[in-house]
């Protein structure tokens, strides 16, 4: 057996385990995208409920205390009206 049967031998065997060793890192990605897409999908339902929870809050508290700190603010503006009208006029 010359030197060149020993490369070609060594040549193969490399080839063989870069070719298991790529094998086994597809499978490894394969099984992590899997755990990922599982993961992803379980995020975007839970942002969907958050969404849910935030527009139901949004309309059934924000909206009303908005609407009533108008009406207190509006009443606030016009009794100071009222009262600067009937206010003495000082300085003259």
């Amino acid at each position: 057996m010359d030197m060149a049967w020993w490369r070609d031998l060594v040549i193969v065997i490399w080839g063989l385990i870069g070719t298991i060793a790529m094998i086994f890192l597809c499978i490894i990605f394969l099984l992590f995208y899997r755990k990922a897409t599982a993961l992803m999908e379980s995020a975007d339902f839970a942002v969907g409920r958050l969404s849910d929870l935030v527009d139901y809050t949004k309309n059934e508290v924000i909206s009303p205390v908005v609407q009533f700190g108008t009406l207190v603010q509006g009443i606030i503006q016009g009794v100071e009206l009222f009262s600067n009208m009937f206010k003495k006029r000082e300085g003259k």
